[in-house]
């Protein structure tokens, strides 16, 4: 019996070219997608902070309407100090339109969302509750538009210009 040599009965040392090619892509695969997912998580930071910041508009509509009994028709008809009517961090300005908030983002913001409009409808509950529902998201069942219970003028709730997965989920 003959004996082998000994780079037969050894296992293989390194890698080859191929297999280094193979482990670079999918670690370059895998970088691209935890960019895309924390660039996604910072936009959809910037659409939750501007919603936090119009809640002093919520309550300005919510205030109008519970001592006038109407929706308020625009933005003059709150009760918003002068120097307070300016938009906000990444947003370009508020809109009101019959109680309903339209945020719109401006060149501030993430490229993904910068021209985007986002709306808050205010709805009432039968208690006259005032529920503000974000967005695309579906009123619960009895809820009605705000101003309904009145038979004035009404929220009306319109789709967001912005792509869903930029929404917080209380919007989409």
């Amino acid at each position: 019996m003959g004996t082998r040599p000994v780079s037969d009965r050894l296992p293989a040392q390194g890698f080859a070219w191929i297999e280094l090619l193979a482990v670079i892509a999918v670690t370059l695969v895998l970088a691209a997608l935890a960019a895309s997912a924390y660039r996604t998580h910072e936009v959809r930071l910037q659409v939750t902070r501007a919603i936090a910041d119009a809640t002093r508009y919520e309550q300005a509509v919510e205030h109008a309407f519970r001592h006038t009994g109407q929706v308020p028709a625009g933005l003059p008809d709150l009760l918003v100090p002068r120097d307070d009517t300016a938009a906000p961090g990444d947003l370009e300005s508020v809109g009101v339109i019959d109680g309903r908030l339209d945020l719109y983002f401006g060149r501030g913001a993430d490229r993904a969302i910068a021209g985007g409009r986002l709306s808050l409808t205010p709805h009432e509950t039968a208690s006259q509750t005032v529920v503000w529902i974000c967005g695309n998201r579906l009123p619960a069942p009895g809820l009605r538009p705000l101003g309904f219970a009145g038979g004035g003028r009404q929220a009306t709730q319109v789709l967001t210009t912005i792509e869903p997965r930029y929404l917080p989920s209380s919007c989409r």
